[in-house]
């Protein structure tokens, strides 16, 4: 294997006295050392080691070769010899035994990532193979930030299966994904150092891609503080086994909670789907029937779509809240919960996810809690539905019940075809003409009167007029309305008439405050 000049000078200084030239280059040019002889052909590509002899001899290289020639001298020189780039105080066979055993080192490591490669090995075992090399923590990680493997000498380096799925992680996702410095390298070329300011811990790191487009990262994590870029060009190797494997498609094992999203989003997305076979696979993963779930429907925020954090927002959940079962879909992310296995209420649950809501920007639409697996699909449509409507409605709101936007849903639903004075009760049309023409206040006594359950003490006292008035009007409008006000379907009907015109002016509020100043 081929190494950096500026990386054997910084080997060399871990055994030796070194001067070495400034900005060497760290790209991986040199093969194995050979001791010089003048005369002798000089190929670009080997390390020649030399004496002070041979220096001052009649016999040595010109300053203008690209040769890489190092000196073994009993005493470093003030300053390097035109011709030498890396000066060592040490002996010809000192140098050159270490030197032998460095490449033999490397090469040895370069020739067991191949054969691993060649016998089909995993990614996991490139890196476990590469550990020793490096001396420094390894992980290979999606876009998405799932991470494919690890490799450290502390096994409990890392402790989670997607970056950012535990409490201690999910800031520094956070610091991540909004930092400008992640974004600029996203699609970088080559090995770069990611700086430890974003998120704590610096890092080499290699993109690998597929298709086209980055979709994995190669990481070396400088958990002592003392990681080269002298190691790039090395990263850049092992990036490369590693993007091979994924050609010829080295996958992780299925594990139960990815069984688990199979057999929800087959509920979810296939219509024809036997849910009697559902509700089986459901019970043998240990989701009962007789359980109790609730639907959960995360709206990523822009930042998490650019990033793919989608997988990471899963397994934060799945970590933080027993029982529950989360995956990206439709563009957002679906987390069903299993209420009897986490032994918590709706309301532990909303109290559980208004921090993680806030704290990352989402919306959150809930569906009611229902016993059994014949309605996972309707919840999953509530909660949709709750999502969609909730921050349409109350756009100020981040976490959005479906039992709290379900009767204005309702009347939404009611209007989509026909406005809605053309739904609500006709007479009460006539009650409101009258209104408008005579100044009366049939209107407002009549929706009183309704509000307070046909009480006709309370509707006094709250209009602030005397029993027999209120008494005169409720005669006027009975009238009007050609009605004695005793049905109760009529009762409900003329509610809900109120709320259609209420809807009907909050149109047209909108409408007169989207217009520009102009038209007003």
């Amino acid at each position: 294997m081929k190494l950096s000049p500026a990386f054997l000078a910084r080997k060399l200084k871990l055994a030796f006295p070194v001067l070495a030239a400034e900005d060497l280059p760290l790209l991986g040019t040199l093969a194995l050392p050979v001791l010089y002889q003048p005369g002798s052909l000089l190929p670009a590509d080997r390390v020649f080691l030399c004496t002070e002899e041979q220096l001052s001899s009649h016999s040595a290289p010109s300053a203008e070769s690209s040769v890489f020639f190092l000196l073994c001298t009993e005493t470093l020189p003030d300053e390097l010899p035109a011709s030498v780039s890396i000066a060592v105080k040490g002996s010809l066979s000192a140098v050159f035994s270490f030197l032998q055993e460095l490449f033999w080192t490397y090469d040895s490591w370069q020739n067991r990532l191949m054969q691993a490669r060649l016998d089909g090995k995993s990614i996991q075992h490139l890196l476990n193979l590469s550990l020793p090399v490096f001396s420094h923590p390894l992980m290979v990680v999606g876009m998405d930030f799932s991470i494919i493997a690890a490799a450290s000498e502390d096994p409990s380096f890392f402790s989670e299966k997607v970056f950012g799925s535990q409490d201690e992680t999910r800031p520094l996702l956070l610091a991540l994904t909004e930092s400008s410095e992640y974004a600029s390298v996203r699609d970088l070329e080559g090995w770069f150092r990611f700086p430890e300011h974003v998120t704590g811990l610096g890092s080499l790191c290699v993109n690998i891609t597929q298709h086209g487009q980055s979709a994995y990262r190669l990481l070396l994590l400088d958990t002592g503080k003392d990681l080269s870029d002298t190691e790039g060009f090395l990263l850049e190797f092992l990036a490369e086994m590693i993007q091979h494997a994924f050609m010829h498609n080295v996958m992780q094992k299925t594990s139960p909670a990815q069984s688990l999203h199979t057999v929800l989003l087959r509920a979810l997305d296939d219509r024809t789907a036997d849910y009697i076979a559902v509700s089986q696979a459901l019970d043998t993963l240990g989701w009962y029937s007789r359980h109790t779930y609730c639907c959960l429907y995360l709206q990523l925020s822009d930042i998490d779509q650019k990033n793919l954090t989608a997988n990471s927002v899963c397994a934060y959940l799945e970590n933080i809240l027993t029982g529950c079962s989360a995956f990206p879909h439709g563009g957002g992310i679906v987390a069903f919960f299993n209420l009897t296995l986490s032994d918590f209420s709706m309301a532990d649950l909303m109290e559980r996810m208004v921090h993680f809501v806030e704290d990352s920007s989402l919306n959150a639409g809930f569906s009611r809690c229902m016993n059994g697996h014949m309605n996972l699909r309707r919840q999953y449509i509530q909660a949709k539905i709750a999502l969609q409507f909730g921050t349409r409605k109350y756009p100020d709101k981040r976490m959005h019940p479906f039992n709290d936007i379900s009767f204005d849903y309702i009347l939404d639903q009611a209007t989509k075809k026909l406005p809605g004075y053309m739904l609500c009760h006709e007479r009460l049309l006539f009650l409101q003409e009258h209104d408008d023409s005579s100044g009366s206040e049939y209107m407002r006594t009549l929706r009183c009167y309704l509000d307070n359950h046909c009480n006709v003490v309370q509707t006094a006292r709250e209009l602030f007029i005397h029993r027999s008035t209120l008494l005169y009007r409720l005669e006027k409008i009975k009238e009007i309305l050609a009605s004695d006000l005793s049905s109760p379907d009529e009762i409900l009907y003329l509610m809900l008439s109120f709320r259609f015109i209420d809807l009907e002016q909050e149109e047209k509020d909108r409408s007169a405050s989207s217009q520009p100043e102009k038209h007003r």
